[in-house]
């Protein structure tokens, strides 16, 4: 999936200096819209990414099995942490009903 103007759909896009992106054709601002669109990787390299995340494999194992860079792999998983930490704090303490036994 590749990223686009939100107003034309247009496909290239200037990368501005704070992180924003400028369409070629229409000259709209505009982020991306998810935390996975952040990175340059391509999609089949963060979904790889993601695999060895979840096993636990270190960044310093994975030089020669990712075609990603070092930096590039730390940086989408300082990303994806970011992620994880949100949704833990957004969860609720207690998921379901409660059940309270009192002692006499």
């Amino acid at each position: 999936m590749r990223r686009h103007c939100p107003d034309c759909h247009f496909t290239w896009a200037y990368r501005l200096g704070d992180g924003r992106f400028k369409c070629r054709r229409c000259g709209h601002r505009y982020r991306p819209l998810s935390a996975f669109d952040a990175s340059r990787l391509a999609p089949a390299v963060k979904l790889q990414l993601l695999e060895y995340f979840v096993l636990g494999v270190p960044v310093y194992r994975q030089r020669f099995r990712s075609p990603a860079s070092r930096p590039a792999i730390e940086r989408f998983y300082r990303i994806v942490r970011a992620v994880l930490a949100l949704e833990e704090e957004l969860r609720e303490p207690f998921a379901g009903a409660l059940e309270c036994n009192r002692r006499r």
